[in-house]
């Protein structure tokens, strides 16, 4: 009990330093901001991912590019990959977060058209 008491904590604590770090970065708070503005939750979220598609994006196309210089050995030695795999990776990042929001948005009305109730005659 005591272990899994540990992991929760663990893993709690873990959870507040990546809400701290995306309220340092304003990602969360624009996009709260966004909401509050707009009065439209969708529009918070949509503006949540598209921020950290972006963000999340840059890394990871970064070090693929880096990656791909290293397998390939085709790219000069320049340190202009990680620019351009940064950019490469916002726009994937940007487009995989609008992709997101389109299966997200695309299944909640699915499903609020599969949970309305019929209405009962007189």
């Amino acid at each position: 009990m005591l272990v899994l008491i540990g992991v929760g904590i663990a893993v709690g604590l873990f959870a507040c330093a990546i809400a701290a770090a995306l309220v340092m970065l304003g990602m969360l708070s624009s996009s709260v901001a966004l909401g509050f503005l707009t009065k439209r939750p969708a529009t918070a979220v949509r503006a949540f991912l598209l921020q950290f598609g972006v963000l999340a994006g840059i890394p990871a196309g970064a070090v693929t590019a880096w990656l791909g210089r290293t397998l390939l050995d085709k790219v000069d030695e320049s340190w202009l990959i990680a620019v351009y795999g940064g950019i490469a990776g916002a726009v994937a990042g940007a487009l995989l977060a609008l992709l997101l929001d389109f299966i997200f948005r695309r299944t909640h009305t699915w499903l609020e058209q599969r949970m309305r109730r019929p209405e009962l005659p007189g």
